[in-house]
Formats: structure tokens, sequence, C-alpha cells
């Protein structure tokens, strides 16, 4: 069965998200689009279109004379989206743990858990792949439909950020532990604490990133 419009320009964003998040495109990069028909192997009208879904989720702007390019924000836009993050993934800890006895989310968590706890000492590449499952499952966690399309939209130039920041093996073990502390929290449902826990973490994170002014 041939494949639908609609399918094709589902993946071509996926292929040029992952590569934006990974560091495969880097921010301020133009996107060709005859290098990318060459890659990829789409049409120009798909990628075009995707180009379009892109540009409303803020991962590429439109430069007149240059064409699509990653976009690149500021250190100062970069710390205000972190703020933002700690007080909309605090509240989604919050209603995570509010919610920890419904249904299967108990042992969703402690799946997460024994995930995030088991093996070899992270690299930081498969480190920044547990913290995004991490967070995801929080926020899905949350029950809160219309906070997770909020989170999903301003974490994208976050996640940018971290995939191309350095970690320490010490600072990668600190945020595990972290993430170990705070599902603990949920799972006791202490929504007050997991929130409050929850937003440390994520100001941590972000004084680690970002330089200070």
């Amino acid at each position: 069965m041939p494949k639908r419009r609609g399918d094709s320009v589902d993946a071509v964003v996926e292929t040029i998200r992952q590569g934006i998040l990974t560091g495969r495109f880097a921010p301020g990069q133009r996107l060709i689009v005859r290098d990318l028909m060459q890659e990829i192997a789409y049409s120009r009208s798909t990628l075009r279109e995707a180009f379009r879904r892109l540009e409303a989720d803020k991962l590429v702007t439109f430069v007149p004379n240059r064409g699509f390019c990653v976009q690149r924000l500021a250190p100062d836009e970069m710390r205000d989206l972190y703020r933002i993050r700690e007080q909309l993934e605090g509240l989604a800890a919050r209603l995570a743990a509010e919610r920890i006895g419904e249904g299967t989310n108990r042992r969703r968590l402690l799946d997460i858990m024994k995930s995030i706890k088991g093996g070899e000492r992270s690299s930081r590449e498969v480190h920044v792949k547990r913290c995004q499952v991490f967070h995801a499952a929080i926020v899905e966690l949350s029950g809160n439909a219309r906070l997770a399309e909020l989170l999903r939209q301003l974490q994208i130039p976050i996640l940018m950020l971290e995939w191309r920041s350095t970690m320490s093996a010490k600072e990668i073990e600190a945020s595990q532990s972290e993430h170990v502390a705070i599902a603990k929290i949920i799972l006791e449902g202490r929504a007050e604490q997991a929130d409050t826990a929850m937003r440390r973490h994520l100001r941590r994170a972000r004084e680690r990133t970002l330089p200070s002014r």
C-alpha cells in the first residue's frame, strides 16, 4: 500500500527533529532542501511541509535570503525556558504523586526506577536518553494533557542544549540519584515534596548547563 502524504511528512519531521535534538543539525545551521533530499530521500514538497511544522514547534526559523535554519536561542531565553519548565514539571510531579494509586501508575513508575538504577554507569548519551524517559513518564503520570502539550514544546530547545553539553561522571551520578529520590517521593504520594524536589532538580540542571551571568 502506498504511503500517505501525511505519513511521509511525519517521518521527515521526526527525522529532522531527532537530528536537531542530538546535534546532527546545529543551532543556526541552514537546512538545505537539496542536501536533505539526498540524505533522507523525500520530495521537495514533503520537506517544505515538514519545515513549516518544525517552524510551528519553534525548532526551525525562516531567515530571508537564507531559507530555513535551526533555531538558536540566546542564554537569557534559555534561562527563561528553564524557569518555566521548573514550575510546570514541579506541578507534573505534584499531580503524579496525587494520582500514584490510580490504575497501573505505581507499577509504571517502579519500572522506570528499575531502568534508571540498573546496569552499568551511564555515558552522557545514555543518561540524556534516560532523563527524557524519566521526565516524560512523570508528565504522563500527571494525567494532564494540556500540561504535557506545553512541556513538549518548551523542552525541545532545552533538550537541544543538554545533548550538546558535557557532564562529568559525578554529575551524571548525582542527577540519577535525584531521579530516584523524586520517584520515591512520588511513590509515597507526597505531592508537595514531589513538587519541591522536581523544581530543585531542574534548577540544578539549569545552573549546571547554562553559564552564570
